[in-house]
């Protein structure tokens, strides 16, 4: 009885903690026109079709530089002041979302990453949110600038020479979240291969319970240091939400050079 109780109430304290991490369109209705409260992402060509009304638009593709490895992120002190300048900051609470999840992961991360400590993802992306009939505009929301504060987590971004050192660490599994065609013409030593479409049921993050799943059948278990890349860590960022937010894993990191710098 004891065991089934106990089974009971980590399984609550899962679903619980899983489900902090995600809001429902229902309830971020609720709180967008709070000003402590900013919703943000979506590729700018889509944000200028429509959007969540209420929702700044800052491009995930803004925050990556061009050289000399393309795709890895722009210096701290360059994020802080496109961030600083959109209004956000690191005491707001922030809410992320896309067209899939792909470019939300990746801010998510980018965020986690600075220092924000209050951020959620919007359960079933913009789908969820038409499903939801809540409000949408083509209109920009703009903010009044701020002061966005790094905070900078370091453990959480790891580059080439990191991911070299761990290569035949059995306490480390890297995983590839290209599909599977990309992966079979190329990777990165023994990495294990998680497509993050496979993460995904349409636009809404699969369960708990399966994601658990198709983790530890790659051997990616909670146990391990988890280091995520793809081809530019982008849908790297949304794995690394699911691991660190859903699955409470508490090592897992992002090779933001990702299988573009590698391969050079």
């Amino acid at each position: 009885m004891k065991k089934i109780l106990t089974f009971i109430i980590i399984a609550f304290i899962a679903i619980t903690a899983a489900r902090a991490q995600t809001i429902s369109a229902a309830d971020l209705d609720k709180i967008i026109k709070n000003p402590n409260v900013v919703v943000v992402c979506r590729k700018s060509a889509e944000y200028l079709k429509t959007h969540v009304s209420g929702a700044i638009n800052i491009d995930v593709d803004g925050l990556n530089n061009s050289t000399p490895v393309e795709g890895t992120l722009k210096s701290t002190a360059d994020l802080s002041s496109i961030f600083g300048q959109r209004g956000l900051s690191t005491s707001k609470e922030i809410i992320v979302y896309c067209k899939t999840g792909v470019n939300a992961g990746r801010m998510y991360w980018v965020l986690k990453y600075l220092g924000c400590s209050n951020v959620k993802m919007l359960d079933g992306q913009m789908d969820g949110w038409f499903a939801a009939r809540k409000a949408i505009t083509k209109n920009p929301t703009t903010l009044a600038a701020t002061t966005f504060t790094a905070s900078v987590n370091s453990k959480l971004k790891v580059d080439k020479a990191y991911v070299k050192s761990k290569l035949t660490d059995s306490k480390v599994v890297l995983v590839d979240t290209r599909k599977k065609v990309d992966y079979d013409i190329g990777h990165i030593g023994n990495a294990v291969n998680i497509p993050h479409e496979n993460l995904l049921s349409g636009t809404k993050i699969k369960t708990v319970a399966a994601l658990t799943a198709i983790f530890n059948g790659a051997g990616a278990t909670n146990d391990k240091e988890i280091i995520l890349y793809c081809k530019t860590s982008t849908t790297a960022g949304l794995a690394y939400f699911i691991l660190s937010s859903l699955l409470n894993y508490t090592n897992v990191k992002v090779y933001d050079g990702a299988y573009l710098e590698w391969s050079k």
